[in-house]
């Protein structure tokens, strides 16, 4: 394929900025938070429609126009409360979609035909949030062969063991009732299973479940009735993940640390239940991600995360459109995010950490690339400042890798810096890319790190498992004083400007080291943070009880007090020095706000009496902001927060 393309350059549902002032104003906080013009973009089956949710009444709804020529663009939904959480085209004429509800996680499905004259939404499955837990709806398969009906996930039987369902479009949620009396249970849950597979015909193939520490792999051939347990296995031991059926629907493609630390591809038997040929692996990463052609029936790569994003191809014709691309983005990341069923019509990303990207629709066939949109055009991206990987080792001899961002412009010494801790944290890692937050904070003049403690998930068994057993506020959090540390040794960090926020276990991780390492710290922001592990434990979810245990093997046994008590932030407010801010949506069903209000009546009981500019509670939010005004505002405040202590 030719590396040279014919760009059509053409505008689309934005206004096109020739300016060309010298010098730019510094980017404000709306240009950073305010939600994209264009996102998820996703082509229909027959490539005759795009579809991108954009802001409607300042919230994100879908907006539909035709491919060719990309015209007559119409808003679809409109709401005014909520932003569409994601959506998918059941068939050329239907959107299936997600609405939550304030942040609680209570997840309602919704249909709406593109084609009617008076587009009308229509709920197919309803969530609930009460004193029995939050029933909500998720989309598991979208039967291609099927554009009547799809596959859902719902829990409304049993709150801790969702069930399948087979789901008509042509239905409808009876909110009386709380049913949708069309829906029909495809496979029930018998109490502990965690994930399904469906083969390419639709059929539900694979479970795996959860019992306490032991973990199961249970499948069944086509037509039969009857799962049957091929694999059990110790979930902190090696084991095998379902990924998805090769074409046959009779092989595998699996994850598996088998033999070795990192997860590799490899086929798996079933019907001999053996693990059969490595596909693709690395050493010090995990490889999970496949690329799969529906078309052509086959597998054309996989993806990992290294230090930065990278994809191996094993079909020709795959790579050499990939080259191509390539070829006329220098430098930048790109991947295919949506395509027409026949494959010819490609949506294309292109981006980078310094760019928040770029869209193109790649036409196969013609060998056009023609320019759809930048989600945010009003960025300058000469002004935005680099992430660098970085890799360094821990006191205890861990290698432990992250990302930098150095303000633009900088000499990148003596910076005050901006300890960024990663939620989860297991299983989650940073990554790197355009990052809204860490490109803010460079503009404003602080250099930010993002460090891959262990128990971040990525890099294998071993690592991660290195964070178990009550490891939080202990050597995980060794692992972000040692990163300090480590940017002061450099020269990069100053150590009297050291400020640490962070979300969710970065929360819990912002006010382990104000309270363990008080002397490392001039402030900090706790944002939907863990503040009493009992507390955690305590309000766990009802849908997570299945995963109880394995919270117990990972974070320690809430039975022990005494560590309960040693890992709690909040037994140990007293031994806390720097100006905190703490931050709290009052619907988070993980976080719940008992965490933040505790904490605050602690501070007060030592005096401590915090400002509106450091307390934030959101009652229309649940875990971490998504309304674009309290993201605004949020970070209006963290602004001010910064400057005042770390300038």
């Amino acid at each position: 394929m030719s590396t040279i393309f014919k760009l059509i350059v053409i505008s689309f549902l934005c206004i096109i900025s020739f300016e060309t002032s010298a010098q730019k104003a510094q980017a404000t906080i709306e240009d950073f938070f305010k939600n994209p013009k264009f996102s998820n973009l996703q082509l229909s089956p027959n490539g005759k429609y795009l579809a991108v949710l954009s802001p409607i009444n300042e919230r994100k709804n879908i907006v539909i126009l035709e491919t060719d020529g990309l015209k007559n663009a119409k808003p679809i939904t409109k709401f005014d409360d909520q932003d569409i959480n994601s959506f998918s085209w059941a068939n050329d004429d239907e959107i299936v979609f997600t609405l939550d509800s304030d942040g609680n996680e209570a997840f309602s499905l919704y249909k709406i035909n593109v084609n009617a004259k008076r587009a009308r939404v229509i709920e197919l499955v309803g969530s609930k949030v009460g004193s029995s837990g939050i029933r909500s709806a998720s989309i598991v398969h979208m039967l291609p062969n099927d554009p009547e009906h799809i596959i859902i996930q719902y829990n409304g039987r049993n709150i801790k063991a969702p069930d399948l369902y087979k789901l008509p479009l042509n239905s409808k949620w009876d909110r009386k009732r709380e049913r949708n009396f069309k829906m029909d249970i495809l496979a029930k849950n018998p109490g502990d299973f965690q994930g399904w597979l469906l083969d390419h015909d639709g059929e539900v193939r694979i479970a795996v479940s959860i019992n306490a520490l032991k973990g199961k792999l249970h499948y069944k051939n086509k037509g039969e009735k009857e799962f049957r347990v091929l694999r059990e296995y110790d979930l902190d031991e090696e084991s095998i993940s379902p990924l998805a059926f090769d074409f046959d629907n009779k092989t595998l493609f699996v994850a598996s640390n088998i033999d070795r630390d990192t997860l590799a591809i490899y086929h798996f038997y079933p019907d001999k239940n053996e693990l059969g040929e490595l596909i693709f692996g690395m050493p010090e990463v995990d490889v999970s991600n496949l690329m799969l052609s529906t078309k052509r029936k086959k597998l054309i790569g996989v993806s990992y995360l290294d230090e930065y994003r990278e994809v191996v191809y094993f079909d020709k014709e795959t790579a050499e459109m990939m080259a191509s691309l390539e070829s006329a983005f220098k430098n930048k990341v790109i991947s295919v995010v949506s395509r027409s069923e026949d494959e010819v019509l490609n949506i294309v990303y292109v981006g980078s950490d310094t760019d928040p990207g770029h869209y193109y629709l790649f036409d196969k066939v013609k060998n056009t690339l023609k320019s759809l949109v930048s989600p945010m055009d009003w960025l300058d991206k000469s002004q935005l400042s680099p992430m660098k990987p970085i890799r360094f080792t821990s006191r205890d001899g861990l290698t432990l890798r992250g990302y930098l961002t150095i303000p633009k412009g900088s000499k990148g010494k003596k910076l005050p810096l901006i300890v960024n801790p990663h939620g989860g944290p297991y299983g989650i890692r940073d990554t790197w890319g355009y990052n809204p937050e860490t490109q803010f904070f460079a503009s404003r003049g602080y250099a930010t790190v993002q460090v891959n403690f262990r128990g971040s998930g990525g890099y294998g068994r071993k690592f991660q498992q290195a964070g178990y057993g009550g490891k939080w506020g202990a050597e995980m959090q060794n692992d972000l004083t040692d990163t300090v540390k480590y940017l002061v040794s450099e020269g990069i960090a100053d150590p009297k400007k050291v400020c640490i926020y962070g979300s969710s276990y970065g929360g819990y991780a912002t006010m382990a080291g104000l309270t363990f390492t008080p002397e490392l710290y001039k402030c900090g922001i706790n944002y939907v943070g863990i503040t009493d592990v009992s507390l955690l434990f305590d309000s766990l979810p009802k849908h997570w009880e299945p995963q109880r245990e394995t919270l117990k093997k990972q974070i320690g046994d809430p039975n022990d007090k005494a560590l309960m008590k040693k890992m709690s932030p909040l037994y140990h407010v007293d031994k806390i020095v720097a100006p905190l801010m703490i931050v709290q949506g009052a619907k988070d069903p993980r976080v719940v706000k008992k965490h933040a209000i505790n904490l605050r009546d602690a501070l007060e009981e030592r005096g401590i009496t915090l400002s509106d500019d450091e307390w934030i509670m959101k009652e229309n939010e649940g875990h971490g902001f998504q309304k674009e005004e309290n993201k605004i505002e949020l970070y209006t405040k963290i602004e001010r927060f910064l400057a005042k202590h770390l300038q």
